[in-house]
């Protein structure tokens, strides 16, 4: 509770602005609506990622270290509240992108998450091996390529999300579970160790 008030205002904003593109799209039942926020979502992958990894990017993870709170609870505390933003985004999106489609409740639900567990798995690898400023535009190229992927295979190779090849959405999909956890593991463990170099330090 102390670290979501922390948290930056704008993230919970644009987080929460997303949602407008897909309630627009719902109550005009339009088709495109999945399209559209299957596109959007690797941005909220990425304001979840930035802002998790700011206390590094911006020089603060010295101070937050000085703190009754370890690092890794800060940090653990944050992915947890941010984890929570995003999962009820996403639970909000997927009843609104089924409105209007032919696909079912878990085929539109696959086609949202994957956009953006890609861009979480891709953006916690960037953050763990870039500890500077320089790793926002790391995690924002991420996004853009996420994104533009997504629109190029709806566009061009469509054939994909027919339901002959939901099999491979699934295990793409559970397989990101997974690449998202390790990634989970390895950045707590890295602020671990990132904590005891400063301690030796001082």
């Amino acid at each position: 509770m102390i670290q979501a008030a922390y948290l930056r205002k704008r993230t919970w904003v644009f987080s929460l602005l997303l949602l407008f593109p897909s309630v627009i799209g719902a109550c005009h039942i339009g088709y495109e609506t999945l399209w559209i926020t299957s596109a959007i979502v690797p941005f909220l992958g990425l304001l979840a990622v930035a802002e998790n990894n700011r206390s590094i990017t911006y020089g603060m993870s010295e101070f937050e270290l000085s703190t009754r709170f370890s690092l890794k609870s800060v940090v653990l505390a944050r992915m947890s509240i941010l984890g929570v933003l995003d999962f009820i985004i996403l639970a909000c999106l997927v009843p609104l992108c089924w409105i209007g489609n032919n696909f079912s409740f878990i085929q539109t639900g696959t086609y949202i998450v994957v956009p953006y567990l890609l861009t979480v798995n891709l953006s916690l690898w960037v953050t763990r091996h870039i500890h500077s400023r320089e790793a926002i535009y790391g995690c924002m190229t991420v996004a853009v390529l996420v994104c533009g992927i997504n629109v190029g295979l709806h566009y061009m190779v469509s054939v994909i999300y027919t339901l002959s090849y939901f099999g491979w959405w699934l295990a793409f999909a559970f397989s990101l579970i997974g690449i998202m956890a390790h990634e989970i593991y390895y950045t707590i463990k890295q602020m671990e160790e990132y904590s005891w170099n400063c301690l030796l330090t001082d």
